[in-house]
């Protein structure tokens, strides 16, 4: 049996069934992560743990993915992924967070600073685009060129599971996974997220530029640019994420 079907834990939240884990010391402060699309809470499985000796660890089941529920079809929004998770917090007694989102996560999460900064700590947005989708083709062939750049450079590959993008019902993860359609480009108006803010991307990622024009537009923001690095970093590099993203809280922690 493997991690999915064993299952986490289940809590009600605006309505539907929230399936998620939190794990760590109960002393340490929180980290939030936001699923890249077509993807539950066990595709962190290769990296999650290595935040544990800093940070309580808080990964989720969007509404209509993994095992988490759903319901009225306009619900399938960006803004909605961000109250779920604000309110979500409030029933575990988060009063704030550091909020990581990889990719179609990075979007929730870039929404949920937007309507939610006062329950933020800091931000990590990667992979990140709020305009449409790029041509997957194209990202496809990148990701072959940072995955032939790992090997010879030595670098193992990453063991993707299956199960990592398993879910309980195809129209609604289908439904989830299409909200950008409706999505408005929010981008100009991160001008207005004054916490500091990690942009990290790629190399190999037709999301670069998009990134790079993003942290220009925070107000506070650190850059990173992760070579031999396709779209879906922690699947090519977990270490390197996990690195940064210590690296980015630590320098922004002493600050303080």
């Amino acid at each position: 049996m493997n991690s999915y079907e064993n299952g986490s834990e289940i809590i009600r939240v605006n309505g539907i069934n929230i399936h998620y884990s939190l794990e760590g010391q109960k002393n340490k402060p929180y980290l939030v992560l936001i699923n890249m699309a077509s993807h539950n809470l066990t595709c962190w499985e290769g990296l999650y743990e290595d935040f544990l000796d800093t940070f309580q660890v808080l990964r989720f089941d969007l509404r209509g993915t993994g095992k988490s529920g759903w319901d009225k079809d306009e619900n399938f929004s960006f803004p909605q992924y961000a109250d779920d998770l604000a309110s979500l917090m409030d029933k575990l007694s988060i009063s704030k967070a550091f909020v990581l989102g990889v990719a179609y996560g990075a979007r929730t999460a870039a929404h949920f600073a937007l309507r939610h900064l006062d329950r933020l700590d800091l931000l990590a947005l990667f992979d990140v685009s709020l305009t449409p989708p790029v041509e997957q083709k194209e990202q496809r062939k990148l990701a072959k060129e940072a995955r032939r750049l790992l090997k010879e450079a030595g670098k193992k590959e990453i063991d993707i599971k299956k199960y990592w993008r398993f879910y309980e019902n195809r129209d609604a993860a289908l439904k989830h996974h299409t909200a950008h359609e409706k999505d408005t480009d929010i981008t100009e108006k991160l001008s207005m997220i004054s916490k500091p803010t990690l942009v990290a991307c790629g190399r190999q990622d037709m999301n670069l530029s998009e990134a790079k024009r993003i942290s220009k537009i925070l107000p506070v923001s650190k850059l990173e640019i992760m070579e031999m690095t396709g779209h879906g970093s922690p699947f090519f590099r977990p270490s390197l994420v996990v690195e940064i993203v210590k690296n980015f809280y630590i320098t922004n922690k002493l600050k303080k």
